[in-house]
């Protein structure tokens, strides 16, 4: 499979196929802010009907503008896309005309299952190029990122499992694969510029500053959190741990128990550097489970789009 830069959905490619214009209330992107930097300078467009209606070789130009793109890797398909995987996804689909017989409200509840999946890794970028979606605004801490992989991971072969049969299950199986490689390689460097705070300040001799007993609290118990360090092979297990769990969802019954199981793991795993019987125990829990809760949710939102579908 070969990018297609002038893709950005798969109702827009009907349309343009067709040459009939497109309503923006069935384009899963109308409406959409697209970040991004452009010759250096940072901008932020809302895609509007003018937008859509851009014909494919100056939507391609458009594109291929992208950092993210001038610096991609022709071995690695997600770099020309690091943050809009699920279009990689959508563009093979579309090639492979699994869309053909869907309606386009049909078509757009797929992509945004695959939006959601994707996003959270999406967001691990540092090249801040285009952006179709973008739906996460907080930068993700390591122990989220590492949970997003297995999650979205799964959530895809869910997908394949559930919905794609012979040669394309197997073609998006491969691309599938394509996408673990892509992002264990982000996921594996990733720390938030909090983590980093933390770690950097864990190390500096403390300031003799008058602080509030909240404050010396949270600065305790950050500070433990600094200073614990992981192996790759940790980090590793962790994510095949939460691997297996995710692999044995059928229901959302089964999504409650796996994202509590997911969730306790999580934290046993984040507080590893701290004893349960240290004053700082149960700050450091709750302050983990604070930080990750918006992955939590977001996980909860795009496994129940799936199960919802299957």
């Amino acid at each position: 499979m070969k990018i297609d830069l002038s893709y950005y959905g798969a109702i827009a490619a009907r349309h343009a196929m067709n040459s009939t214009p497109l309503n923006p209330q069935n384009n899963s992107l109308s409406g959409k802010e697209i970040h991004g930097v452009r010759n250096g300078e940072a901008y932020k467009l809302t895609i509007s009907e003018e937008l859509v209606e851009f014909q494919k070789e100056s939507m391609a130009d458009f594109l291929a503008s992208d950092i993210n793109v001038q610096k991609a890797d022709p071995s690695d398909i997600f770099s020309y896309r690091p943050q809009d995987q699920w279009l990689v996804f959508s563009q093979y689909l579309h090639e492979s005309d699994y869309f053909a017989s869907f309606s386009n409200e049909e078509i757009a509840s797929i992509e945004s299952v695959l939006q959601h999946i994707t996003d959270g890794l999406d967001s691990l970028v540092e090249n801040q190029g285009i952006n179709f979606f973008g739906g996460v605004k907080t930068q993700l801490n390591s122990y989220e990122a590492h949970l997003e992989l297995a999650s979205s991971t799964s959530a895809l072969q869910f997908f394949s499992h559930n919905f794609l049969s012979g040669d394309i299950k197997n073609g998006f199986d491969q691309l599938i694969t394509e996408y673990v490689k892509h992002n264990t390689d982000k996921v594996s460097n990733h720390q938030s510029i909090e983590e980093k705070f933390y770690t950097a300040r864990s190390k500096i001799n403390p300031l003799n500053a008058p602080l509030s007993f909240e404050q010396a609290r949270h600065l305790s118990m950050t500070n433990k959190l600094g200073r614990t360090t992981y192996s790759d092979k940790e980090v590793e297990s962790i994510i095949n741990s939460y691997s297996e769990m995710f692999k044995g969802i059928e229901s959302k019954n089964d999504l409650s128990y796996v994202l509590l199981k997911a969730q306790e793991e999580l934290i046993q795993f984040v507080t590893r550097g701290i004893s349960s019987k240290d004053i700082d125990y149960k700050s450091a829990k709750d302050f983990i489970v604070e930080q990750s809760n918006d992955t939590f949710n977001r996980l909860t939102d795009y496994w129940n789009m799936l199960l919802e579908e299957k």
